[in-house]
């Protein structure tokens, strides 16, 4: 059990880090289909503060580096969702 928890914990460390590492500056899809539409110069800021604003954190220096912690934050807040859903239907199905 703790060999594949440790196996599967690797390699979801190793996807995050190659997504970190493979990340692209290019417009994701949404925006290419908007740009390509015709509309994305009606595109208004959000009324909010969001912490991850164009898939980039605030405080950094760096595009690639700001995006890379935007991606870990991201993948790490995914994975707790996911952890806490299967706690509960593993306690619901008792």
């Amino acid at each position: 059990m703790r060999r594949t928890v440790f196996l599967f914990g690797g390699l979801t460390l190793a996807l995050v880090l190659f997504g970190v590492l493979a990340a692209s500056s290019d417009p994701d899809g949404l925006e290419t289909v908007a740009e390509s539409l015709g509309f994305a110069s009606s595109a208004v800021e959000p009324a909010a503060w969001t912490p991850f604003a164009g898939y980039e954190t605030g405080p950094f220096g760096s595009n690639w580096f700001s995006q890379a912690v935007a991606g870990l934050a991201g993948a790490a807040l995914m994975y707790g969702f996911g952890a806490a859903f299967a706690r509960w239907v593993r306690r619901k199905g008792r």
